[in-house]
């Protein structure tokens, strides 16, 4: 096992790790002499060995519910578990956040390891201690911010994941390399691109903890998410969970979402003149070259402006949009509704 780094936010510290097997994972967690109750789903329930304490999740976005959180807790509970004992999310971005979440409040706060098995969850989920189940059609609007003690990545699992899922996380992927400080992940993404495609392991290796360190930088500054800087991560997700609500949680994947998202809030910055073109036609050819090109048309344009009014990142009644200027500068900005939907339908 690998220490990649460690993440302070606030008074938390995540230490990030990576291993090269599977089976190692569970030689680190089962070290622990507290109990540990594995969150997992019918998708990585196969990879669990069979004498592991576990609750099993519905597959997908449905599962991030009330009725997961109870069922997680009152099993934690049926066999004793104390605030020193642990959960641990063995899954993709929807088992970290209902496990994460069952965590925070189980006791007021018990031991929390989230191992991420997709490339999603790996990139985005896993790190920040965000914490989230959907209400209604309304994503990740219920949640506390509860960073885990551990996070272990293991590129192995990402072998399992079909090619839709794993393009899906090359969304954040490439959320990551428009908003880091420097263009190198950019660089790689456009020099690596068929490696990376092709799940090189060494490739593999070398992008995650490029992403990862990018969404560091603006975590650590703002951990509670009240200063603005980690408000830019919001890159894409304003207009993409709204697709997403649209969709009703299921018509469109996140990555996906968020690729689109990240697609008009530059045609948005170009329109105002805010933009640098010649980073906005970097950034639009990088999405092209994953194969985020989709041309969405928004039909329903009424329900896809009130799923923006009950987006949970509103300040002061107001919905801030994530623009960019130039590499890895931003602005937060309020958008008026005409221009909203000149770009989406």
């Amino acid at each position: 096992m690998k220490t990649l780094f460690t993440s302070s936010l606030g008074a938390h510290v995540t230490t990030v790790y990576t291993v090269e097997t599977i089976p190692l994972i569970f030689d680190h967690v089962n070290k622990s002499k507290s109990k540990v109750l594995y969150v997992c789903d019918a998708h990585t329930a196969a990879i669990l060995p069979d004498n592991l304490l576990r609750v099993e999740l519905l597959n997908g976005e449905d599962a991030k519910n009330w009725d997961s959180v109870e069922h997680i807790i009152r099993v934690a509970q049926s066999h004793g578990f104390g605030r020193d004992d642990r959960f641990v999310a063995f899954g993709g971005g929807v088992v970290c956040d209902i496990c994460a979440f069952a965590a925070s409040i189980y006791m007021r706060g018990c031991a929390l390891t989230l191992v991420p098995t997709t490339l999603l969850a790996m990139v985005d989920a896993a790190l920040g201690g965000k914490t989230a189940i959907d209400l209604g059609n309304t994503k990740n609007l219920v949640g506390t911010f509860y960073p885990a003690e551990a996070v272990i990545l293991c590129p192995q699992t990402l072998e399992t994941l079909s090619g839709h899922e794993y393009h899906n996380g090359l969304g954040e992927v490439l959320k990551h390399a428009l908003l880091a400080q420097d263009d190198d992940l950019m660089g790689f993404l456009e020099t690596n691109h068929e490696l990376i495609l092709a799940r090189d392991s060494t490739v593999l290796a070398t992008l995650l903890e490029a992403s990862l360190h990018v969404k560091k930088y603006y975590i650590e500054q703002d951990a509670l998410e009240q200063k603005g800087v980690r408000d830019a991560l919001n890159l894409g997700h304003t207009f993409g969970h709204a697709l997403e609500s649209v969709g009703n949680l299921t018509l469109y994947a996140h990555g996906e979402a968020v690729a689109w998202g990240m697609r008009k809030a530059l045609e948005v910055g170009l329109l105002l003149e805010i933009t640098d073109p010649s980073f906005a036609k970097r950034a639009l050819a990088l999405l092209e070259q994953y194969g985020f090109n989709q041309e969405i048309t928004v039909t329903n344009t009424q329900q896809f402006i009130a799923a923006l009014q009950s987006d949970k990142k509103r300040r002061s009644a107001m919905l801030r949009f994530v623009i960019m200027e130039q590499q890895g500068h931003y602005r937060l900005m309020a958008l008026d509704e005409e221009i909203i939907l000149r770009v989406i339908s």
